[in-house]
């Protein structure tokens, strides 16, 4: 009788007397469900007959899979290949960049416009743009293209060290970065200016930059920039000082010429070069250091030619990378919040004189000391130097001071402070000259005397004394 019920005793698993009723024969095996149709529709070839299996341990196939037999006349079929769907992510593999493919400026990328968002059709202009640094706001980018649905796509290739970048770009609006064929950014649709970052890692050598940019409306801004990843020194050893790496060309391509610790970055090499074997143009440098600020506001200083970029932790807050007629300062203000900050300074050297100092002072502090002396009423004159941060005197008045009160007195009020030097103050030495003649000297480290320095909002006075106990020749 159970057997007659099989399908109820599986169904009603409470009736447990028939599944363990004795000599049960086994149920056949069913046969293979149909494989789903490909896109090419094939006739169904016959399955063999599938022999009875016994209970001795025979292994059962699982559902939907047909268990081969055990010999048979009829060859099996080829196995359908298995189609992946469209829309599974398949990760692209690296290309490899062939340099001859596409034309590379030496200093700059090659820009191609296009009258259209899409990048279709030929370009209606074809140049060399130095760098990817563009806001034309409501303006077309050039003559012959539209200030609206335009787009563009840069080309180029850069030597790089070995190690992990960071890629950055500023677009208004859409915009897709690549690195030797693979996309790391893609932002190809409409928006207000924002800005995107990825960090990749890059071996040493040559590598292939792809920029794809289109403007929706309105609007139209790109910059493009990337720098290394680590902008801080690890080692202790190095914690006070600037990691500087200096370059052969004025695109801070590949490897550096050289390498060093500087306590400062405030040069000015006038028409000869950094060291290390280059010369006093067409080099470029870069300085790494990691400085913690309190927080508050500060104002951030540049003076260079020619070019100069300054970066706080990825931001640059100083870009000015361009040549410049001579000695230009740049200014910048913003609030810094409390901790360790990674700053970043690079420049480039065209031609000409070679000069960069950059610093930075809190806004709160009032940076300037007034200074208290005195010298004869005739024939005397008081000069007056300060240390720089790069440990030369600077000489803040050629021709000297004469008194401004009676008896010889001299005041002089806002003396400026380097905020590199800190609430100890900026070194100065100071002078007295009488008929030619250097009578008395205070604060020259070089020559062995004790520092005379200016504290920031300090009144600082000369030992020497004054009226008739005045040195002379």
């Amino acid at each position: 009788m159970c057997r007659t019920i099989v399908p109820l005793c599986i169904f009603m698993s409470v009736l447990v007397s028939c599944v363990a009723a004795p000599e049960m024969t086994p149920t056949p095996i069913p046969t293979a469900t149909e494989r789903p149709p490909t896109s090419t529709p094939r006739p169904p070839v016959p399955l063999p007959e599938i022999p009875t299996v016994t209970a001795t341990g025979t292994v059962l196939p699982m559902a939907g899979i047909a268990t081969a037999p055990a010999a048979t006349s009829t060859p099996s079929p080829s196995p359908t290949p298995l189609l992946l769907p469209t829309s599974l992510p398949v990760r692209p593999q690296r290309p490899t960049p062939v340099p001859t493919s596409i034309p590379v400026s030496a200093h700059g990328w090659r820009a191609e416009y296009f009258a259209n968002p899409n990048l279709s059709g030929q370009p209606v202009l074809v140049r060399t743009d130095t760098d990817i640094n563009f806001d034309w706001d409501w303006a077309a980018p050039a003559a012959g293209l539209p200030a609206d649905h335009f787009s563009v796509r840069w080309t180029r290739q850069v030597a790089l060290a070995a190690g992990q970048w960071r890629f950055q770009v500023t677009v208004d609006d859409g915009v897709r970065v690549y690195v030797d064929g693979l996309p790391i950014i893609d932002r190809w649709h409409p928006s207000a200016a924002v800005t995107y970052n990825s960090s990749l890692a890059l071996s040493e050598g040559m590598h292939l930059l792809r920029v794809d940019y289109y403007d929706n409306g309105e609007r139209a801004t790109v910059r493009v920039r990337w720098l290394p990843e680590d902008g801080s020194p690890t080692d202790p050893a190095h914690a006070g000082t600037w990691r500087g790496d200096y370059f052969g060309n004025r695109d801070l391509a590949g490897t550096p010429a050289f390498s060093r610790d500087d306590a400062v970055v405030y040069f000015d090499w006038g028409d000869g070069g950094p060291g290390g074997g280059l010369r006093g143009q067409d080099f470029s440098a870069r300085w790494t250091r990691q400085i913690f600020f309190p927080g508050g506001r500060y104002q951030f200083r540049a003076r260079a030619d020619d070019g100069v970029r300054v970066w706080l932790d990825w931001a640059a807050i100083i870009d000015e990378w361009h040549p410049s007629a001579g000695d230009v300062s740049y200014v910048r203000e913003l609030d810094v919040a409390d901790g360790n900050h990674a700053v970043v300074v690079e420049y480039f050297q065209a031609g000409g004189a070679a000069l960069v100092q950059v610093g930075w002072q809190p806004m709160h502090v009032n940076w300037v000391a007034n200074l208290y002396t005195c010298q004869l009423e005739q024939d005397s004159w008081i000069k007056i130097y300060r240390l720089t941060p790069h440990n030369r005197w600077e000489d803040l008045r050629p021709e000297g001071y004469g008194p401004n009160a009676a008896g010889g007195q001299l005041t002089l009020f806002g003396l400026p402070v380097d905020a590199a030097y800190g609430w100890d103050g900026q070194p100065y030495k100071v002078e007295l000259w009488i008929k030619g003649q250097l009578v008395r000297s205070e604060g020259d480290i070089f020559a062995g005397q004790e520092a005379f320095r200016l504290m920031p909002g300090a009144d600082v006075r000369t030992s020497w004394p004054c009226g008739a106990a005045l040195p002379r020749p």
